[in-house]
């Protein structure tokens, strides 16, 4: 366990400003892979219909009628949502966890899932949550009410006088619809699931996945992007993001920006008004700090202050994160609307990246209320929709595996689905229409608010994938002298296939970059190669700072210079990918002749067009912003001879985050790149950059792409077209 991080002193008050993550498992360190025990039995999706639930681990000999287990050596696999929709949501929760102690006193085990469900319950996602409120009230309820609401107005009036909230005035029925809105049994029900409730101590246990001698459980899917993502650390990643959530709600309630009560959608919105508030608040200070510089005192520059900003707006994030991402284990559906050709080779892929024989998952109820088999018995679903009252059509089930045998069990069948001895093997329907819950992940905020999943539509040809080139930049050898290409095609032709003359360390650079020598055809070109390939749920910055998510890779590179040429943009030199003795990595064009931005600061050379300078920093600050580079820094921003701004070093780009980094910055913005921004095709760019970047990678960079044009267009509305699209020249 990674130590809490507090640091910032400002005056008196300690201001969190990083986050720690659970990195180890909290407990059950043996379930997420085991050998396969005689019988297993999994059960989908409950969603609080305790008496199915009952019913279907009675009919598959797991318990008698007192609720003991009978199931011997056993193990049942519950693979989550037993949370939500339905009324009895505590009852079977408490099933779960009598059953957890009393099956090894048998020889047997309970291994419960956590589904995507149990974790919005976690973070406060509570569109669904309301039939179960009843099943937590008590005879204090009411007064727990009263005394939440008064709290919520001294709240609100002291938000208010602080400058933090806009004035409202008071409705006449605005107690009342409060007082609607928490029902009895709401405020039990937080308590109860927080991280110190009984029930959400028990949930944050809970892993995502395990994996059962050859059969993996899961509630929503894995998805090609983590086919080689072992159990233990996808159950990790979720873990990691809970607990980063409960921190982050805990440093919230201690600033008063949020109460402990409040939903998913509540602390989004006070987050969003702290940030407002104290963005404003860091503009104000800086023009205050520039007059204070032409008096001849030093300005401030406020690092405190940008930190805390980038704090909320990190926590702002959270629609990508992994546990709320719809790539993610809890929420992925693609086994249930993938076609069949198209899920045939993907589940093959799968299944040799995983090292398993099968996969079982709930989530996506199956229309018919019946276990699905999909792929030749690769893959089972098995959310047959057991609340009937919310899902026409539904039915308990529960899935049988014992010596390779995959049996469904209903209330009044038993039906073999796949038998390796007697070659029985399901087809797989020529359609898939399964009735998929209009549910949105990441709690339907922001822009996630479309009714039906989002289906991966089919390859096309990309549109507008091959822009029309820029102007050629006549590319230098290490003599100074001209090398003949022509196109950025040549050059990166030349680098994928020069023979390597020599390779040295730079120098320079915390990923340890080397100046590759090439030659070819008599010609010979420096580049850049790059091998840095890392990946952490969390790190530490040089400047204190906890990213989560972290990851530093060279493949960023080709994908920062597709992602340029797609808008048009001739600063970011071509990229490649190339092998040598082995190692893997990026070769990027060599720059020659030119100066850091940190030498020109040293040094007092002003550029010699101001205004052309400024509008290449603005160009700079749009690219960085849509491919969120978290590394730009003085020794990556080049100058060559001409005075042109050179990018380079995006191995920390692409970040999982939908929000922007710095859009107060962004006053304007080239028209022509403007044009390209506002026609990327959302096919065109996803089939551009697949070969470098994770689907939700892809989808994180379109979600900003979005942002940005809402960004230039509130501005363009406050400030005039003139004042914020210009010709850069």
């Amino acid at each position: 366990m990674l130590k809490s991080i507090t640091g910032c002193v400002t005056g008196r008050r300690r201001v969190l400003v990083a986050l720690p993550l659970f990195l180890a498992l909290f407990a059950c360190p043996a379930l997420a892979q085991a050998p396969s025990p005689a019988r297993v039995v999994a059960v989908g999706d409950v969603h609080g219909d305790y008496d199915a639930f009952v019913a279907i681990l009675q009919q598959a000999g797991l318990i008698d009628s007192r609720l003991r287990w009978t199931g011997k050596n056993a193990t049942l696999v519950q693979t989550g949502d037993f949370l939500d929709r339905g009324a009895k949501c505590r009852e079977v929760t408490d099933l779960l966890m009598d059953l957890e102690k009393q099956a090894p006193r048998k020889g047997g085990r309970v291994v419960t899932l956590l589904g995507n469900h149990e974790v919005m319950n976690i973070m406060g996602d509570l569109r669904y949550a309301q039939p179960m409120y009843a099943g937590f009230a008590d005879k204090s309820s009411e007064h727990r009410r009263k005394n939440a609401y008064a709290a919520f107005v001294a709240w609100q009036k002291a938000r208010t006088a602080a400058g933090k909230l806009a004035p409202v005035e008071p409705a006449p029925d605005a107690e009342a619809g409060w007082m609607a809105a928490h029902p009895p049994g709401y405020f039990e029900q937080r308590e109860a699931l927080g991280a110190a409730g009984k029930y959400g101590r028990w949930l944050r246990e809970r892993p995502a996945v395990v994996q059962i001698g050859s059969t993996l459980f899961v509630h929503g899917g894995i998805s090609p992007d983590l086919a080689t993502w072992k159990p233990d650390r996808i159950s990790d990643r979720v873990r990691s993001e809970v607990k980063a959530f409960d921190e982050y709600k805990q440093h919230f309630v201690a600033q008063n920006i949020i109460l402990q009560y409040f939903n998913l959608e509540d602390i989004a919105a006070a987050v969003r008004a702290e940030l407002d508030y104290r963005n404003a608040e860091l503009a104000r200070k800086t023009a205050e700090a520039a007059q204070t510089a032409k008096a001849g005192k030093p300005a401030d520059t406020f690092e405190q202050e940008k930190k805390q900003i980038h704090f909320l707006s990190e926590f702002l994030g959270f629609n990508n994160w992994f546990s709320v991402h719809p790539a993610g284990p809890l929420w992925f559906r693609g086994y249930a609307t993938w076609n069949d050709v198209e899920g045939a080779a993907q589940v093959a892929k799968l299944l040799e990246g995983l090292g398993v024989s099968q996969i079982v998952v709930g989530h996506t109820p199956q229309k018919d209320g019946r276990i699905a088999a999909r792929f030749d018995g690769k893959v089972f679903l098995i959310d047959t929709g057991m609340l009937s009252s919310y899902f026409n059509g539904g039915r308990a089930s529960a899935l049988e595996i014992t010596a390779g045998k995959f049996t469904a069990i209903y209330p009044d069948q038993r039906v073999v689905l796949l038998d390796p001895e007697r070659a029985i093997a399901p087809a797989d329907p020529a359609s898939r229409e399964e009735s998929i819950s209009g549910e949105t992940p990441g709690g339907g905020l922001d822009e996630q608010q479309q009714a039906q999943p989002q289906r991966q539509p089919p390859p096309v040809a990309a549109q507008g994938a091959a822009p029309a080139a820029p102007a050629p930049h006549f590319w230098l050898d290490p003599d100074g002298k001209p090398l003949p290409f022509k196109t950025d095609e040549e050059v990166m032709e030349f680098m994928r296939t020069a023979k390597l003359v020599s390779m040295k360390a730079i120098g320079q650079g915390i990923t340890h970059p080397r100046k590759a020598l090439l030659e070819k055809d008599g010609l010979r070109m420096n580049s850049v190669f790059r091998v840095i390939s890392e990946e952490r749920d969390s790190a530490q910055m040089a400047g204190g700072q906890r990213e989560l998510f972290f990851r530093d890779d060279y493949i960023f590179e080709p994908a920062a210079y597709e992602m340029s040429r797609m808008l048009g943009m001739d600063n970011v030199p071509p990229a490649v990918l190339r092998s040598f003795n082995g190692e893997r990595g990026s070769l990027q064009v060599w720059v020659e002749g030119v100066m850091t931005e940190g030498t020109r600061q040293k040094n007092k050379i002003p550029p010699p067009n101001a205004r052309r300078w400024n509008q290449q920093i603005q160009l700079m600050r749009f690219f960085d912003n849509l491919v969120y580079n978290t590394d730009r820094n003085m020794g990556n921003i080049l100058i060559d001879k001409d005075w042109k701004v050179w990018l380079i070093d995006h191995t920390r780009a692409f970040r999982r985050h939908d929000t922007l980094l710095a859009p107060d910055a962004l006053v304007e913005i080239d028209r022509s790149a403007w044009e390209k921004l506002l026609a990327l095709d959302e096919r065109a760019v996803r089939e551009r950059l697949k070969p470098y970047l994770r689907n939700f990678e892809i989808g994180a960079l379109l979600n900003r792409r979005k942002k940005l044009i809402e960004h230039y267009r509130a501005e363009i509305a406050k400030r005039g077209e003139s004042e914020v699209l210009r010709e850069f020249k």
